[in-house]
């Protein structure tokens, strides 16, 4: 059998949580047996991203950052990282009515596999992941370096082009440039771009201490309609930060408009900014709930997010370009992408590392068989619960599947620390299953409300 070379200079497109999470798993794993490895990751921002709002991070994820490294950094963060979610309150927003809580603990109050969920800023994470790639001494983060194209030249290289005219050159390339992936769409599988779910999130943040009613939740809470679902979380210790979240169905026209407004002038960008805030409103302000209309009263600055898919079932790889993360697979509105994206980074490493001396698409092949069920099944569950109650004007329900304890454990790491080890069935006799990031995204968490239907409009 032929032996090949194991890629020794890496490429990776996009500095978001997938490609940051490749950057590192890749350099833990293979560094102490490549001699000469060069990652590096290209991003087309001039710099870390400081929008995006806040995120939650499973007891999976945060599972997934521990054995990278970027857990602990980001607890050397002081107030930047984040606050622990032991649980989820859940309300009725017209009636104020608690409905109950969705847990991140087990009986005994214990996080699952040893944690529990955390809500944290995204630029926050960032930069904890960031701060790891600094330590590794061959990889590196370069901003401000859009890809446009580019080719695979030989049977041993594949090169990219940026838009400044310059191009990089290596052995294997990644692409992880998220939902709009120019990777997928140019390289990979033109013609596969993002479409619009019909969702978006419309985001903010408030300075808590400027409010003069306390809130009615102790950490983080979603409050339920019909048609729509506001969370609000605190995502610092100090409990100063709090984060708004609206998910709604937003036509496309007004997304577009959004989107055109950002490019022009102030007056536009405040016109748009107060359509923004008088539609959430219109939703949520005839709450119950005091706290929440005067939070609601308070805050102006309001940003829309919309949630986009690709196509499924698309090409993953091509010659020696392998997507993941969004770039491959971002799904219908319900399941959490940064689990999954961490999860294909610790995945791929742990293939790529025990078949060093196979063919790359031998290796894809592989990386594919054991991620393209998992994600498929994710993606037609999603599907069918978004458009089945969507076309009934409601939001999706199956709460009894999200407020149990799931399958599925993290992986876990080799006995001697750095790297990736295997999936395992179990997370040993005697311990809490595993929480999935199926199961505690903020886009599942909205998908409550058939099972509490009765009881939210009371």
């Amino acid at each position: 059998m032929q032996s090949h070379a194991m890629p020794r200079d890496i490429l990776i497109v996009g500095a978001g949580i997938a490609g940051l999470a490749c950057a590192i798993s890749l350099s833990q794993e293979l560094t102490p047996s490549i001699p000469g490895l060069k990652i590096t990751v290209y991003e087309g921002t001039a710099g870390p991203s400081a929008s995006g709002g806040a995120i939650s991070l499973t007891p999976t994820a945060q599972n997934y950052l521990d054995k990278l490294g970027v857990l602990s950094a980001l607890n050397q963060m002081g107030s930047d990282a984040g606050i622990e979610v032991d649980i989820i309150e859940l309300f009725s927003l017209r009636s104020g009515r608690r409905l109950g809580p969705l847990r991140f603990t087990d009986e005994n109050g214990l996080g699952y596999g040893g944690y529990k969920g955390r809500r944290v800023m995204r630029n926050a994470l960032s930069r904890a992941m960031l701060a790891v790639i600094e330590t590794r001494p061959n990889t590196t983060v370069h901003f401000d370096k859009k890809v446009t194209g580019g080719s695979t030249t030989d049977d041993a290289s594949v090169t990219l082009t940026f838009d400044d005219g310059a191009t990089a050159t290596g052995d294997l390339v990644l692409g992880c440039d998220g939902v709009h992936s120019v990777t997928r769409t140019r390289l990979v599988d033109p013609g596969n771009r993002s479409e619009y779910t019909g969702i978006a999130f419309i985001q903010s943040i408030t300075d808590a201490h400027d409010l003069s009613l306390p809130m009615h939740f102790n950490r983080t809470a979603v409050h339920l309609t019909r048609h729509s679902s506001l969370l609000t979380s605190y995502c610092d210790p100090d409990r100063r930060m709090l984060f708004s979240a609206a998910i709604l169905r937003v036509n496309e026209h007004l997304i577009e408009r959004y989107q055109t407004a950002a490019k022009l002038d102030c007056r536009e960008q405040a016109s748009m900014k107060m359509s923004i805030r008088y539609l959430v409103r219109t939703q949520f302000a005839k709450s119950a709930l005091p706290a929440i209309r005067e939070l609601l009263d308070h805050t102006e600055d309001w940003a829309l997010y919309p949630v986009y898919q690709v196509r499924q079932r698309g090409r993953w790889h091509k010659g020696r370009i392998l997507l993941l993360g969004d770039a491959a697979h971002a799904m219908p509105p319900r399941d959490e992408s940064a689990a999954y994206s961490i999860e294909d980074a610790l995945i791929f490493t742990q293939i790529l590392s025990q078949n060093r001396h196979a063919p790359l698409s031998a290796i894809f092949q592989e990386y594919e068989t054991a991620r393209r069920e998992l994600v498929n099944r994710a993606f037609d569950a999603s599907r069918r619960l978004w458009q089945s109650d969507l076309d009934k004007g409601l939001f999706p329900g199956h709460v009894r599947g999200l407020m149990s304890p799931v399958h599925g454990a993290p992986i876990v790491g080799k006995s001697g620390g750095a790297g990736v080890g295997v999936v395992v069935a179990n997370a040993g006799k005697g311990s809490a299953t595993a929480a999935t990031h199926q199961s505690f995204s903020d886009l599942s968490v909205y998908s409550l409300t058939r099972e509490f239907q009765g009881e939210i409009d009371s």
